[in-house]
Order: structure tokens, then C-alpha cells, then sequence
């Protein structure tokens, strides 16, 4: 599964709680965490998105549209991963390795 930046900041507010979350408290999280000032119509997009991709679930309770997890962090970031590999690393895990290996390396 593909996430864009925005998507993926909003996902990670929702995988940081353990219950399932409506737009109001999503919004005032992801624009402090990340130092937004998204407007709820652009959350709410970004939450569309999100169902559409099944990423997310969303039901209604009472006057409120609530959203839940479909996928978890650690599926999308193996994915993300696995993306990584195959673009950036020609498939090969060992250059994902090598290239991971000169990142963390010390002095660079």
C-alpha cells in the first residue's frame, strides 16, 4: 500500500492511541505533532483517502464518524521497505543493507 507523506502522518496519530478516533481529535493531534495547521476539510481528505486505499475503516456512532486501523504500522512500514528495495535497491536486500550499513555509519 502506497502512503503519501500527509496520509502517512496521519496514520501514524491514529496507530498512537488504542482506540478508534473521530476527526476532531485526529486533526488537533496530527497539527501538533507535526506542526500543521490543517483545516478539517484537508484532514477529512486525507481520512477519505485513507478508507478508499483500506487503510482505514470508518462508522458512524452517534453524530460522529469514527476511524479505525485496517492495516498496521508494521505491515506499512514493510511495505514502505519492500517499496524501497525494489526501487531504490534494484530488488537486492544486500544493497538495501550496504546502503543502510553508510547511513548509520560513524564520522559520515
Amino acid at each position: 500500500m502506497e502512503l503519501t507523506k500527509c496520509e502517512s502522518q496521519v496514520m501514524m496519530i491514529i496507530w498512537s492511541t488504542d482506540y478508534d478516533m473521530a476527526l476532531p481529535e485526529i486533526m488537533d493531534l496530527v497539527n501538533h505533532r507535526y506542526q500543521k495547521s490543517w483545516k478539517p476539510q484537508t484532514v477529512s481528505t486525507f481520512l477519505t483517502r485513507l478508507v478508499k486505499k483500506k487503510a482505514l475503516n470508518m462508522y458512524r456512532q452517534g453524530r460522529s464518524f469514527l476511524y479505525h486501523p485496517l492495516v498496521s504500522r508494521e505491515e506499512a512500514f514493510k511495505d514502505l521497505l519492500t517499496e524501497l528495495i525494489e526501487i531504490w535497491c534494484e530488488k537486492d536486500p544486500q544493497i538495501f543493507q550496504k546502503d543502510i550499513a553508510n547511513f548509520f555509519a560513524p564520522g559520515e
